[in-house]
C-alpha cells in the first residue's frame, strides 16, 4: 500500500513541476512578443516621394520602418543619377516620425536647399535634394492592404 502512495506522489510531483515549467515558459514567451511589439515602429502612415526634376516623374512610395535610397540596386529606392552615391541616404520611422539620415554621400544632401549632417525630422512638403535630384515629400494615411 505505502509502494502506491509513494507512486501516486511522485507522479503528482512530476505533474507539479511539468506543470511550473510550462507556466515559466508561457510567461517568457508572452513577456517576449509584447517586447516585439514595443520595439518594432508601428508606423499608421506612409511616406510619398515624388521626384521634381526628373524627366519622367516618378512617385516612390515608402511603406516600411526604413528604407535606403540610392544608385545601388539593392536600395529599395533605386535612383540612375550619377551625382547619387551607390547608398546616400536613410529613410526611417522613428518616434512618431519620418527621419532622413545622410550615409556620407559624396554630393550631399539637402533638405529645404539645407545641407544635412546628422538625421532631421521630415515633414508634409518638405524639399529632399539626393545629389541633384530633388523629392518633396508627402506623408499620407497608410492604405490598409
Amino acid at each position: 500500500m505505502t509502494g502506491i502512495v509513494v507512486f501516486i506522489l511522485r507522479l503528482l510531483l512530476a505533474i507539479a513541476l511539468y506543470t511550473f515549467i510550462g507556466l515559466i515558459f508561457i510567461t517568457m514567451l508572452k513577456q517576449y512578443k509584447s517586447q516585439i511589439r514595443l520595439l518594432t515602429p508601428q508606423s499608421n502612415t506612409a511616406l510619398q516621394l515624388t521626384s521634381l526634376n526628373q524627366p519622367e516623374k516618378t512617385t516612390h512610395k515608402i511603406n516600411q520602418s526604413e528604407v535606403l535610397v540610392g544608385r545601388d540596386p539593392n536600395c529599395k529606392i533605386h535612383i540612375q543619377d550619377e551625382t547619387v552615391s551607390s547608398q546616400h541616404v536613410r529613410i526611417y520611422y522613428h518616434d512618431n516620425n519620418w527621419w532622413i539620415v545622410d550615409l556620407n554621400s559624396t554630393n550631399g544632401t539637402f533638405l529645404n536647399e539645407e545641407m544635412i549632417s546628422h538625421p532631421c525630422v521630415i515633414t508634409e512638403n518638405d524639399e529632399v535634394r539626393i545629389g541633384q535630384v530633388k523629392f518633396l515629400v508627402h506623408i499620407r494615411k497608410k492604405e490598409n492592404d
